[in-house]
């Protein structure tokens, strides 16, 4: 537990200290994009850090261990795995029709072809998907 709890710390120092970078030494029009990155990424993993600091000195290991064990007995059980299976497909489903309207928008709107024809090409590139892990589970299971 003090290793994970010294990763957190860690993960908090670096965050902070991209952070001081971004704000305070990239500071150069040149360097903008830099520090804006550096601003994010020490924001975001000192979130983390302190986040899973303060769940460390909260949970016991035992509880840890029951949670994870929980979470493990969840994730497994058929009836949630075919719920996530239905999520994905119906998920995929609709975006392709969110697709398909963009390109519409998209040629309507006499946009680059270039444009299109990348936006256009994930639509072929969702099918070709579908017919290889088709052929791939069909084998498998």
């Amino acid at each position: 537990m003090t290793n994970r709890r010294l990763l957190f710390i860690f993960m908090l120092v670096v965050g902070l200290l991209l952070l001081l970078l971004g704000g305070f030494v990239f500071t150069s029009k040149e360097l903008k994009m830099v520090s804006s990155l550096c601003i994010g990424f020490g924001t975001a993993i000192s979130v983390l850090g302190i986040g899973n600091l303060l769940s460390s000195f909260m949970v016991s290991a035992v509880e840890d261990k029951r949670i994870k064990q929980l979470i493990e007995i969840e994730v497994n059980d058929e009836r949630n795995t075919r719920i996530r299976e239905k999520v994905g497909y119906m998920t995929s489903k609709i975006m392709n029709y969110v697709i398909l309207v963009l390109v519409m928008a998209l040629g309507f709107m006499n946009a680059d072809k270039k444009i299109l024809f990348m936006v256009a090409s994930l639509l072929l590139i969702e099918f070709a998907l579908v017919i290889f892990f088709s052929n791939y589970f069909s084998k498998r299971m």
